[in-house]
């Protein structure tokens, strides 16, 4: 079994003390070397593993700050990325950060992105990515100081009557808007959803299959008792709306309208103009990204997740914030090329634990000014992407 380059403590449990420790996966041995002067010079003591499996053995004994993997320890044939450390029963929500370079297969990649690994750099690491991204892991507690509401801050959705595996389920396009959502499948659900819940609700969501007054009813009493009176209310059924005297609530047909114009109606809302976002247009695509704000000086990387004609997804700890203007660079794994255009955040959720709210974590860049010859390419990309 490979051994940690550094004594731990041989006693059982996990630390209660906020861990400056940072657990290094580098099966070559070349990533530490460069990595652990790194680490050190902003503050963290480095723990270093030769496999995935042993990082899962260190999770058992202490919690570290982040887990970073050099995309080499991955398994090469792509199919469970870093599933081996989500899966801990204890510390699998502990971040991970994957280190990749421009020769990482795609499929590894693709992996990463399924298995939830939160961040990508391409190497060589610059020592400013890692700063800002320990200094939101060290220092940001955004799950408990209040959110301010404003133009361009997330909406939180509560969806009752939708699992987020459902088929045509609308949960996904909306996270994918950069909203958050609370997941009640049923009414009892979202009463305790509702209650527990400390930030504002910026819309009721309600999936059913019928139309009726009864129904209108239910949905009456359910913003009755859980206080969310005065919350906008979308209903969306698979009926016929027509003859439904909504008293306040907007009832949408799902026989009539296609995603996009449901997702539009109900971004429209909440205040939102998202549409080059595109529902039925985005196809998963993961690369590594890099950007920056226009006049900046500092490359920070990432990688995508997603792709549209007029927007690209991206995941990472530390995003722009919204409405910023940037510089992209997005490097395509097959063949080399690296792309490059302007972008805009259209919406940007920064790293939090998550609670009871189901978010992307990063941001949605809608492509500005792309030339056509760019955006035949991305076209290309999605063609291929989707099988088409």
């Amino acid at each position: 079994m490979p051994l940690a380059s550094h004594a731990l403590s041989t006693q059982s449990g996990v630390s209660a003390e906020l861990s400056r420790r940072v657990l290094l996966v580098d099966g070559v041995k070349e990533l530490r070397l460069s990595l652990t002067p790194l680490l050190r010079t902003v503050g963290c003591e480095v723990v270093s593993v030769d496999s995935l499996i042993a990082a899962r053995v260190e999770l058992g004994r202490f919690r570290p700050l982040m887990v970073l993997v050099d995309w080499r320890a991955l398994p090469q044939d792509g199919g469970t990325g870093c599933g081996v450390l989500r899966s801990h029963p204890v510390h699998g929500d502990v971040p991970i950060l994957v280190v990749v370079g421009e020769n990482t297969p795609a499929e590894l990649l693709e992996a990463c992105v399924r298995s939830g690994a939160e961040d990508c750099v391409l190497g060589p690491v610059r020592i400013n990515e890692l700063q800002a991204r320990l200094d939101v892991l060290r220092d940001k507690t955004p799950w408990s100081a209040p959110r301010l509401v404003e133009r361009r801050t997330p909406r939180t959705v509560l969806l009752v009557g939708e699992t987020p595996d459902a088929h045509d389920a609308l949960g996904p396009h909306l996270e994918a808007c950069g909203h958050h959502l609370l997941h009640a499948a049923t009414r009892e659900r979202a009463l305790a959803l509702a209650a527990e819940h400390a930030e504002p609700i910026h819309l009721l969501l309600v999936r059913t299959a019928v139309t009726s007054a009864e129904e209108m009813l239910r949905v009456e009493h359910l913003r009755t008792d859980a206080h969310l009176g005065r919350v906008p209310t979308v209903v969306v059924t698979d009926a016929d709306v027509t003859d439904v005297q909504s008293f306040g609530q907007v009832w949408m047909s799902a026989r009539t309208l296609a995603p996009r114009h449901l997702l539009a109606r109900i971004n429209g809302l909440l205040q939102r103009n998202l549409a080059a976002l595109l529902v039925d247009e985005r196809v998963p695509f993961v690369c590594p990204v890099e950007f920056r704000e226009v006049g900046g000086y500092s490359w920070s990387s990432c990688y995508s997740s997603a792709l549209s004609p007029g927007a690209l997804f991206v995941r990472t700890l530390v995003p722009a914030r919204s409405g910023s203007a940037l510089e992209l660079r997005i490097h395509l794994p097959t063949t080399r090329e690296v792309l490059e255009g302007p972008g805009l955040v259209a919406w940007s959720n920064a790293y939090a634990p998550r609670r009871t709210a189901s978010y992307p974590l990063g941001m949605g860049i809608q492509f500005l000014g792309m030339s056509p010859r760019r955006l035949m390419q991305l076209r290309e990309l999605i063609r291929f992407s989707s099988g088409a």
